[in-house]
């Protein structure tokens, strides 16, 4: 028999926000939405968890602007975004 947190848990999952935004705004910036972690970040690659997504994002002077309500803006010169839907390792 399940329990009601189970139950509960399940609807809350259905209904919840659990896909991943990518929008590439030219070559300086990416906006990464429904992150949850950022893994790692240096000046040619940053790599996040987002939904059950692993983003990276690499070019040359990265940088993290922005990370607030689960979203990222990376800046820099961006030559490439990777999504891949297995998740972080």
């Amino acid at each position: 028999m399940k329990s009601v947190k189970d139950y509960l848990a399940k609807k809350i999952r259905r209904y919840s926000f659990t896909e991943s935004y990518v929008t590439v705004s030219g070559i300086n910036e990416v906006l990464l939405e429904n992150v949850s972690d950022v893994y790692e970040c240096n000046e040619i690659m940053v790599r996040v968890r987002a939904a059950s997504n692993e983003i990276i994002v690499w070019g040359e002077r990265l940088r993290i602007e922005n990370y607030v309500n689960n979203s990222v803006v990376v800046r820099g010169k961006i030559s490439s975004v990777e999504l891949s839907g297995r998740g972080v390792k």
